[in-house]
């Protein structure tokens, strides 16, 4: 998994697989929330638009590190 934020778009993208799998179709879900699907139907990847708005930084931070923290073998 990987958390991206682009501070100039204000968006935040998740790719939840560490292979680049191309996307076949997007799907918004609810206003500025789009979820990337392959061919087989499968959620390959999230972006959140207007995350500033709907984040602090500090809670994209935690997120990324802790889960950085949990794939890291012990």
């Amino acid at each position: 998994m990987n958390v991206e934020c682009d501070h100039k778009a204000d968006a935040l993208s998740i790719a939840l697989q560490s292979k680049k799998e191309r996307v076949w179709k997007s799907r918004e879900v609810e206003p500025g929330v789009v979820l990337d699907l392959n061919r087989k139907h499968q959620i390959i990847g999230i972006e959140i638009l207007d995350a500033s708005r709907r984040f602090k930084p500090a809670d994209i931070f935690e997120f990324s590190v802790k889960h950085l923290v949990d794939t890291v073998p012990a």
